[in-house]
């Protein structure tokens, strides 16, 4: 076996564990299940690591049990045993990272103390160590635990450490999307509550003479639709033991401008019925004048209603959802808390103006959203806004018109959410799956996207371009000497000269250890590349400083051209290696085209 044999073996490795993490990522991107997403994890690392049993152990809502654990190659009762299992120092491995929210390596479970209640239960189970990491969200709550057993006794090198370190960051992240996702689900029912409409009867009044109501108070006062009750005085609705009564909270409200506490009040319906009710007033500003917002409630549906009105009222105030409410010509009437923290504008800036999302614009969405309005009723998609200092961020919006009895639009409720993390980590596996982790240079998978493209452009302006498989010339010996990390700041430096030595257009991608991989495009002819090719020999070659060491290699590369040497990326790509290989037997630091067997 050559010395390129024996490097391209010991790549090997590297290349599976690029590839399940790729898989991973690729399940998370197209939104698998997170029970699959977990379980493909475990097993995948089970199978790069002979030997190995992992497990996830997540904890409850109060993160002091372990309510969950998946663990495909683990015997069901050991797994029984350890749910419900509290943390705390000396519980285990994985009780005791759960709680310090650090990684414990234990390499003898018989012997060591953090066991010592729960030997036997190892020993039953054929377990002899265990290394656990704690699983920590992205402000730094341990969701749960990661963990690798062996059934002998066993330490950790660093790259075992390094793969615990990236599987915990797996797990975590597919843990957060799936609870980022339930929250959407969540915000879009609770959203509905609100604005489908009360089931209480709202009337809104100005000076005691009705402007408003909804089509519960329609159907509760008796009346056939909102005209009977529109421009009627209000006293003539409320029952004369009671008239003092609410007179006096009109014009304590009036005078204090808050909300009146609810009080059983007895009011009268269109045909003179009497009906009891508890009811209670604000003032709001309507159609830019100040007004009293009534809402009533028939005692007889009194825990319905009143638990209907205090999730109304939860969500408005309390929701992590920005809710904004406008009137019928997109005047801002309220805002909640979350909104003002989303957009950084008080509610005070904001009342009375044209809600920002309704104004004429260049916006895209624009025409959908008023569209949807009319015919729909309601509108929702994901937009970019900008806050009140100017920065820009992400939201997801719903709009749902509210009307009257007759259809016409009284209100529009806004729903928005800031899903800015979100897009930050989507953008996050996007990268994560198209791009190199150590040298952020395109992967093997980003590298056959743009060859194919490449390819396709050539074909169209009748061009031509070069494969060139590049491999690094003694750099196992720099990482048998000086170890892997001056090994891996090595590749860094030496791939940003290579990528620096190339032309606007042209591609470097890292597809595994000390192999890349350049796209050359728009060349009229082969001599073209010659340029570039002897700027990436240099870059490869000229000497590098990490630490205190001066390294220096030096690189083998062959060249495929298309169409000459083929027209699939795949055949490209391996007469380009087999260049490569002409290239070092050659004498390494040169590069080779490639030529047919005999020519």
């Amino acid at each position: 076996m050559t010395a390129s044999d024996q490097q391209a073996t010991a790549t090997l490795p590297t290349q599976q564990e690029a590839g399940f993490r790729n898989r991973i990522l690729e399940m998370l991107v197209q939104g698998a299940p997170l029970p699959h997403i977990l379980e493909s994890l475990l097993q995948g690392l089970e199978q790069l690591r002979p030997g190995a049993l992992c497990s996830l152990m997540l904890l409850d809502l109060s993160g002091q049990r372990f309510t969950r654990i998946i663990a495909p190659s683990l015997p069901t009762f050991y797994q029984a045993a350890l749910t419900g299992m509290s943390i705390g120092p000396g519980k285990g491995s994985c009780g005791s990272a759960a709680h310090s929210g650090q990684r414990v390596v234990v390499e003898d479970i018989a012997s060591h103390p953090f066991w010592a209640d729960y030997a036997l239960l190892a020993a039953q189970a054929r377990l002899a160590a265990c290394w656990s990491q704690p699983v920590c969200s992205a402000n730094g709550q341990v969701l749960g635990t990661f963990a690798i057993y062996y059934r002998e006794r066993r330490a950790p090198d660093a790259s075992d450490l390094e793969r615990i370190q990236q599987a915990a960051a797996l797990a975590c992240i597919a843990i957060e999307k799936d609870a980022e996702a339930h929250k959407l689900r969540d915000s879009e029912a609770r959203y509905r509550t609100l604005v489908e409409g009360s089931p209480d009867p709202v009337l809104v009044h100005r000076l005691g003479r009705i402007l408003y109501v909804n089509p519960s108070a329609v159907r509760t006062f008796g009346a056939s639709n909102a005209q009977e009750l529109l421009g009627r005085k209000t006293d003539t609705l409320v029952h004369p033991d009671y008239l003092a009564q609410q007179t006096t909270r009109m014009n304590e409200l009036m005078d204090s401008r808050t909300t009146t506490p609810v009080a059983e009040s007895c009011f009268l319906r269109i045909d003179g019925t009497p009906f009891d009710v508890e009811v209670q007033g604000a003032c709001i500003v309507y159609e830019d004048q100040p007004a009293i917002h009534v809402v009533l409630r028939d005692i007889t549906e009194r825990k319905r209603a009143k638990e209907k009105l205090q999730l109304a009222a939860s969500v408005f105030s309390h929701a992590r959802e920005g809710i904004l409410i406008a009137d019928a010509d997109a005047r801002v009437v309220d805002v909640n808390q979350a909104f003002t923290s989303i957009t950084g504008f008080a509610r005070d800036e904001v009342l009375g103006t044209t809600a920002r999302i309704f104004r004429p614009a260049s916006h895209d969405y624009l025409e959908a959203l008023w569209q949807g309005l009319h015919e729909q009723g309601h509108w929702s998609g994901e937009i970019w806004n900008l806050r009140k200092n100017g920065e820009r961020y992400a939201e997801m919006v719903t709009i749902s018109a509210v009307t009257d009895a007759l259809g016409a639009v009284r209100n529009y409720v806004v729903l928005c959410m800031d899903i800015t993390p979100m897009k930050t980590y989507q953008k996050q596996l996007e990268d994560m799956a198209h791009f190199d982790a150590l040298t952020r240079l395109p992967n093997r998978l980003l590298l056959a996207d743009r060859l194919r493209q490449a390819m396709s452009q050539c074909q169209r302006r009748k061009l031509q371009l070069a494969v060139v498989f590049l491999d690094l010339d003694g750099f196992k010996a720099v990482n048998d000497q000086y170890g892997h990390g001056v090994g891996d700041d090595l590749l860094i430096a030496v791939s940003q000269r290579m990528k620096g030595a190339l032309r606007d257009g042209d591609t470097l991608a890292r597809i595994g250890g000390d192999e890349f991989v350049a796209v050359l495009v728009d060349l009229q002819q082969c001599d073209d590349a010659q340029p570039v090719l002897e700027r990436l020999l240099q870059a490869a070659a000229d000497p590098v400083t990490v630490g205190d060491a001066r390294i220096q290699v030096s690189a083998s590369m062959g060249i495929a051209v298309y169409p000459r040497d083929g027209t699939h990326t795949d055949l490209l790509l391996r007469r380009a290696d087999q260049s490569m290989y002409q290239a070092k037997q050659a004498g390494r630091n040169r590069y080779a085209f490639f030529k047919e067997e005999g020519v």
